[in-house]
C-alpha cells in the first residue's frame, strides 16, 4: 500500500515480474504434482506439502513480528480454511490427476473466480449482475467443452478425475469467501495458522485411509514433494501476500490468466501429455468468462464527467 494508506501504489515493470513467476510457480505446480504421485499416494502428498508450506509460512510470521491470535473465534475460521482451502482440495487435485493429465487439470482449476463469484454474492455483500453473470455461464460452458460428449457415455476414471479437479476449484472459492471474513488478521497469519491446522488434519487423515509408513518415495517423488512445498505452497504465497499488499487483489487476480497455460506447456513438452484442440478451445472460453466477469471497467476522469 502507499504511503499514505490511499490504496495501492502504482504497477511497476517489477511487479509484473513478479506476477508472471507467481503464475509460473502456480501454473507448474500441477507438473510437481505428476512427479510426487509416482511414488507417493494422493493424501500422503498432501500432506507432505502442506507441512513444509506450514513450515515456511510460519517462519515468515513470526520474522516480520506479526502475533497470533489466541481466541477461538479465529481458531475456528483457521480450522475451517485449513481443511476447505487445504486438506480437501490438496487432496482431491492430487486424486484427480491420478486419472487425468496435469494440463487438464490446470485448466480446470483456472475456474475458481468464476466460482467465487455465486459464492460470494449468496454470502457477501458482492453482488453479481449481468456482466458477472455472462462471465461465469461462458466459463462453465468451457469447462462442459473441456468434459466433452463422452461423459455422457459412462462414468469412468477420467470423469471422476475431472469431477474431483472442480470439487477442489469449488473448495478454493469458499475457502476466498470465507478469508473475507477475517478483516483483523493480516493474510500472512491468516494462511500460516491455516496451513498449520491442516497439517495435523492431513496427516491425520494419511493414517486413516492409506499407510504412509509403508511408502519409499524415490527420487522423482521426493523432488515433487520439496517443488510443492517450497515454491507451490510456501514461497508462491509469500508472493501472492507481497503484490497484494503492494499493488492490490485485482493486479494479483491476473495470475489466472497465466497459471493454466504454464500448466498445459510443462505437460506437454516435460510429461508428453496430448495437446488437443479441444483443450484450446475449452481454455480461451474459460478465460473469456474470467475475463468478462471480473475485469472491471475504468471510471472516465472526473474532468470528462458529463455536468
Amino acid at each position: 500500500m502507499n504511503k499514505n494508506g490511499g490504496g495501492p501504489n502504482p504497477i511497476r515493470p517489477i511487479d509484473f515480474g513478479t506476477l508472471v513467476l507467481l503464475g509460473f510457480i502456480w501454473g507448474s505446480s500441477f507438473m510437481f504434482i505428476e512427479l510426487g504421485l509416482r511414488s507417493m499416494t494422493p493424501i500422503s502428498l498432501a500432506a507432505s506439502r502442506i507441512a513444509i508450506g506450514a513450515a515456511i509460512l510460519l517462519t515468515a510470521a513470526h520474522a516480520m513480528g506479526h502475533p497470533f491470535p489466541r481466541d477461538l473465534r479465529h481458531w475456528r475460521y483457521f480450522l475451517m480454511m485449513g481443511f476447505l482451502g487445504h486438506v480437501v482440495p490438496f487432496s482431491l487435485i492430487n486424486a484427480g490427476q491420478v486419472a487425468i493429465d496435469s494440463g487438464l487439470a490446470a485448466i480446470l482449476i483456472a475456474t475458481v473466480p468464476l466460482i467465487t463469484l455465486p459464492l460470494a454474492h449468496a454470502f457477501t455483500d458482492d453482488r453479481i449482475n449481468a456482466r458477472k453473470a455472462i462471465g461465469v455461464t461462458l466459463g462453465f460452458g468451457g469447462i462442459v467443452i473441456l468434459v466433452g460428449p463422452e461423459a455422457l457415455g459412462g462414468l469412468g476414471a477420467r470423469f471422476w478425475g475431472q469431477l474431483m479437479i472442480v470439487g477442489a476449484a469449488i473448495c478454493f472459492g469458499i475457502t476466498l469467501v470465507l478469508a473475507r471474513r477475517i478483516k483483523d488478521v493480516h493474510p500472512l497469519v491468516a494462511s500460516a495458522a491455516s496451513l498449520s491446522c491442516s497439517t495435523v488434519m492431513t496427516v491425520i487423515l494419511a493414517f486413516v485411509v492409506e499407510t504412509p509408513l509403508s511408502l519409499s518415495p524415490g527420487a522423482a517423488s521426493l523432488l515433487g514433494i520439496v517443488l510443492l512445498g517450497v515454491f507451490s505452497t510456501g514461497a508462491a504465497m509469500l508472493i501472492y501476500f507481497h503484490l497484494n499488499s503492494t499493488v492490490g487483489p485485482n493486479f494479483v487476480a491476473a495470475n489466472n490468466y497465466i497459471a493454466p497455460g504454464v500448466g498445459v506447456i510443462w505437460g506437454v513438452m516435460l510429461l508428453g501429455e496430448p495437446f488437443t484442440w479441444r483443450m484450446v478451445g475449452a481454455f480461451v472460453v474459460i478465460l473469456a468468462g474470467i475475463a468478462v466477469a471480473t475485469l472491471r471497467r475504468r471510471a472516465p476522469p472526473a474532468d470528462s464527467a458529463v455536468e
